[in-house]
């Protein structure tokens, strides 16, 4: 047969359970406040988060305004004035500098290239040239001009990028049209 607790026996017993319920009450605070802990930390790492997905995106937006500038600087204040040049006389010499300047000018712009014919999608090297300075405001005269060619090849050209783009027969400003495919 099982004895019967005495009086002092259960009243440790309750005592026991009390200091339990005490110790349990601390612990479920101590579990509450850890979970505020991590809520605060877990929100505050969304904003980080959030903070350099900006600052990722603006530092893409600032690479590609970057690269556009010296592609446009190169083309508008040194490709005129190569082009010039390439027109007086020269003696075989200078003409080989010429040459191996444009070279390596082409190869410090080709990367900008490259990145920038992706918006472009299909358009020919040529068109994508012809493109960015459309988009930089030159007109179907100046474009033939830097190029050394007639502006009947140019506005060729434009009809050619205007039916790649999906604009042709439509009246959309082709520099407009350009202009907005800008991320």
């Amino acid at each position: 047969m099982t004895k019967k607790p005495s009086y002092e026996e259960l009243q440790q017993r309750v005592k026991e359970l009390e200091k339990e319920a005490v110790e349990h009450k601390r612990d479920v605070q101590t579990i509450r406040e850890r979970e505020k802990e991590l809520k605060i930390k877990t929100m505050s790492l969304e904003e980080v988060n959030i903070a350099l997905r900006v600052l990722l995106k603006r530092r893409d937006e600032d690479k590609i305004e970057l690269e556009e500038k010296v592609l446009a600087n190169v083309k508008e204040l040194v490709v005129p004035f190569l082009e010039k040049v390439k027109k007086t006389p020269l003696d075989p010499k200078q003409v080989a500098y010429i040459d191996i300047l444009e070279s390596n000018l082409n190869d410090i712009i080709s990367p900008f290239m490259r990145n920038l014919s992706a918006k472009y999608v299909n358009l020919t090297p040529t068109q994508i040239q012809v493109a960015n300075l459309i988009k930089e405001g030159k007109t179907t005269k100046e474009i033939a001009e830097l190029f050394s060619l007639s502006s009947k090849t140019i506005k060729t050209h434009r009809r050619n990028i205007r039916m790649k783009l999906g604009i042709k027969n439509k009246k959309v400003n082709l520099r407009s049209h350009l202009l907005s495919l800008h991320p």
